[in-house]
């Protein structure tokens, strides 16, 4: 099976990994909440992780597509393709990884509340 075709079996097709999103998301949220208020840009990932926080179903979208085409994910897929390889830390790595982009495009096209 070709990677592209992983990716999208990863993207749409694997329940469990996209419950893994949403759990690393809703991880993210926390840890957004609970951070330093100095942070850099706090206001908007603050605003972005409550609304997160209520909306998970929704809110784990973004990040579908830079877990379903990252290497290692990809790889581990296709040794199992049940998805049950994949670890939860790569994915968290992942979503961690793109968190500030995906707040920035949050803050500039806010979603109705």
């Amino acid at each position: 099976m070709s990677t592209y075709t992983n990716s999208y079996a990863l993207a749409y097709g694997t329940l469990s990994v996209q419950q893994q999103i949403e759990v690393a998301v809703v991880t993210a949220a926390y840890a957004i909440v609970n951070e330093d208020p100095a942070t850099a840009d706090h206001a908007n990932r603050l605003e972005w992780a409550n609304w997160t926080l209520s909306n998970s179903s929704v809110a784990w979208q973004p990040f579908r597509w830079p877990v379903s085409t990252n290497p290692a994910i990809v790889d581990a897929y296709q040794q199992d393709p049940s998805g049950a390889g994949i670890k939860d830390s790569d994915v968290q790595f992942v979503v961690n990884s793109n968190l500030d982009s995906v707040i920035a495009a949050w803050v500039a096209n806010q979603p109705a509340t």
